[in-house]
């Protein structure tokens, strides 16, 4: 047997020691190897590259014995990083316990602020034995990272875990190079695993995520693609995220992202960066492949398509795409109660005879309906009518009850599809921001609930810096629901916001106001929030992008926002000679006769228009206003 003798490990002896027999120094060595010793990795995050790598000694220290040596498994020594640096290792530990060369396989690896960066030809083997665990720790106290470089390799005997913090990273592999290798006995992944199509990870006993765990993988074409292949079995939790590059998947693709001797659990959330038809989602499901493996496989399909019309409730399953679709169940739900019950509104599969007479019916309530098919699956061809079961109005002003769920499965293989959900229509229970995207930017702030409401200031917003602060036409510039009004001092493309100073204003159910051309195009990213009287946090409204068609016009009302004031003088003004204004009664040339039809016409308002502001105290409703302008503020 072959001893290794490293003066970090012991104490200097004086020479009577030389007396002991020799069985009693091997009594002393299994003593101490089975007392984990900790080195931890001492160079500053700041330190260059050179004087960070894995395999020097002197990066190394344990603060008991005073000795710099790299963390040996043959002494059950532990690997620390939690200063934040970034050990780099660019050469191959090897798999020797036994070996006398500086660059050594470690008893056990933890990570708790810092990070390990394998580079290509670089490689850690981290082995049990001799008391050591084997075992590898990412995040434990604070946020670790771990990178495998193409061309490097992990292999851990015992336990890879990550801890739950999603930002703790493991990433295998990269966009291009040589095969990156991570192997581990069992793993529980807490954190962020991204893996690279160039990645090859082996989990022995089985792989398990979380709830907090975020599962990302790079696929770069039909057969490219990043997966965990583990020999027993894989638990799913948390998120799922596919990262397209360089291609652009269609419909009927798939990819085994997770395999093992089962599958259980499901991904709570799955998303993709890719440009999918509204109709197209990604779906992942059960596959079955063989000789007692299971994998968890992620496709793009067609999907059916709930289209909800808020005006009139009814809701209609249609399928745009080409492909076949069977079904032998469907469920529509919502959390908030938005849809009708027991009055006669679903129209069932069961009651119409669509899709096979063999449908049941499940309780029809405010929070779901659905239904089950006895036999065989149907194939889905024409457009379903289900019925006005849509409450575009229930629950209490502000709660947009825009959260239906519509699920389907087939009875073949038990896969449920999320179904997609499109409401058409403008009615809904809160203020609404309705945008004209055809061109003209054209915005109306409308009530479309039953109820009446008082507002003392609004702000809409635009990460992409959509807003044309030249086109909004404010209601401090039209004065048209009083001269309170004030704008906020910082607007501009990514902000428009103003609030009333001296009261509040109140806009009947069913009203309009209109707020210029303020939408310059493009990006679809506007929001909209409002203040409420007496509040003092914003309430979050809905934004449409539909052209509105203004109700019954008002003669002298130039500018169509539903009041007749000193801006449509402005617009007469500014247009003398023109060939027509809005609502002139037909005049013609824009001439005297437009200013006569002002005149007459002053103070008139269209029957759904806001009432002037009110004054009331300023205690309290200042207090909210200055929240909301000073707190609420974003820079252009």
């Amino acid at each position: 047997m072959k001893v290794m003798v490293r003066t970090k490990s012991f104490r200097p002896q004086p020479p009577v020691a030389l007396a002991v027999p020799f069985a009693a120094i091997l009594l002393a060595l299994t003593g101490v190897a089975n007392a984990q010793v900790n080195y931890e990795f001492q160079p500053q995050p700041t330190d260059p590259e050179s004087s960070r790598l894995w395999q020097e000694n002197a990066n190394w220290f344990d603060a008991n014995l005073g000795n710099s040596f790299v963390p040996n498994v043959f002494f059950n020594e532990r690997a620390l990083i939690n200063n934040g640096a970034t050990a780099v290792l660019t050469v191959n530990s090897p798999n020797d316990p036994n070996s006398d060369t500086s660059v050594v396989t470690p008893g056990a690896v933890s990570i708790g602020s810092g990070g390990l960066d394998i580079r290509s030809g670089g490689g850690l083997f981290v082995t049990a034995g001799n008391g050591a665990p084997g075992s590898f720790t990412l995040g434990g106290g604070g946020t670790g990272t771990l990178l495998v470089n193409p061309g490097g390799e992990l292999s851990v005997a015992s336990s890879l875990n990550v801890a739950g913090n999603s930002a703790n990273t493991i990433t295998v592999g990269g966009p291009t190079g040589a095969t990156a290798t991570l192997s581990a006995n069992s793993a529980v992944l807490s954190g962020t695993t991204h893996l690279y199509p160039n990645a090859d990870v082996n989990i022995g006993a089985g792989v398990q995520f979380v709830n907090s765990s975020v599962y990302q993988v790079e696929i770069g074409g039909p057969a490219s693609y990043g997966s965990i292949a583990a020999g027993g079995p894989v638990t799913t939790a948390g998120s799922l995220q596919l990262n397209f590059s360089g291609f652009t998947p269609t419909t009927g693709q798939s990819w085994v992202v997770l395999e093992g001797s089962s599958v259980s659990g499901s991904f709570a959330n799955v998303s993709s960066n890719a440009s999918l038809d509204y109709n197209e989602t990604v779906v992942v499901s059960e596959a079955n492949l063989g000789a007692g493996r299971f994998g968890v496989r992620a496709s793009i399909e067609e999907v059916l398509v709930l289209e909800v019309n808020r005006n009139t409730g009814v809701a209609t399953v249609t399928h745009p795409g080409s492909s076949s679709i069977a079904l032998d169940g469907y469920y529509v739900g919502s959390s908030l109660g938005s849809l009708r019950s027991d009055d006669g509104s679903w129209n069932s599969l069961n009651e119409s005879g669509q899709l096979g007479n063999d449908w049941i019916e499940t309780a029809q309530t405010v929070n779901n309906v659905g239904e089950l098919k006895v036999g065989a699956d149907a194939t889905f061809g024409a457009s379903v009518n289900l019925g006005p079961i849509y409450n575009a109005l229930a629950g209490s002003f502000g709660e947009s009850g825009e959260d239906l769920e519509f699920v389907y499965r087939r009875s073949s293989d038990g896969v449920q599809f999320p179904g997609v959900v499109r409401y058409t229509g403008d009615l809904v229970n809160s203020l609404v921001l309705q945008v004209d995207p055809s061109g003209s930017g054209d915005a109306y702030l409308r009530n479309t609930s039953g109820t009446t409401v008082e507002i003392d200031a609004y702000e809409v917003l635009s990460s992409a810096g959509r807003l044309s602060t030249s086109g909004w036409s404010s209601f401090d510039d039209q004065n048209g629901t009083g001269n309170a009004w004030l704008e906020a001092g910082d607007v501009g493309p990514s902000l428009l916001a103003e609030f009333d100073s001296e009261g509040y204003t109140t806009i009947a159910a069913g009203a309009s106001l209109n707020l210029g051309s303020l939408y310059s195009g493009g990006a679809q990213d506007l929001e909209f929030n409002f203040l409420l009287r007496g509040d003092e946090s914003s309430t979050t409204g809905v934004v449409i992008y539909d052209q509105y068609v203004a109700g019954p016009a008002v003669p002298g009302d130039f500018n169509n926002d539903g009041f007749v004031n000193a801006a449509d003088y402005t617009d007469y003004r500014d247009n003398v000679g023109a060939s027509s204004l809005p609502n002139d009664n037909g005049l013609g040339v824009v001439g005297p006769a437009h200013y006569q039809l002002w005149r007459d016409n002053y103070g008139a308002t269209s029957p759904a228009a806001a009432q002037a502001s009110v004054p009331e105290p300023a205690a309290g409703v200042l207090i909210a206003i200055a929240a909301l302008a000073a707190g609420r503020r974003r820079s252009a």
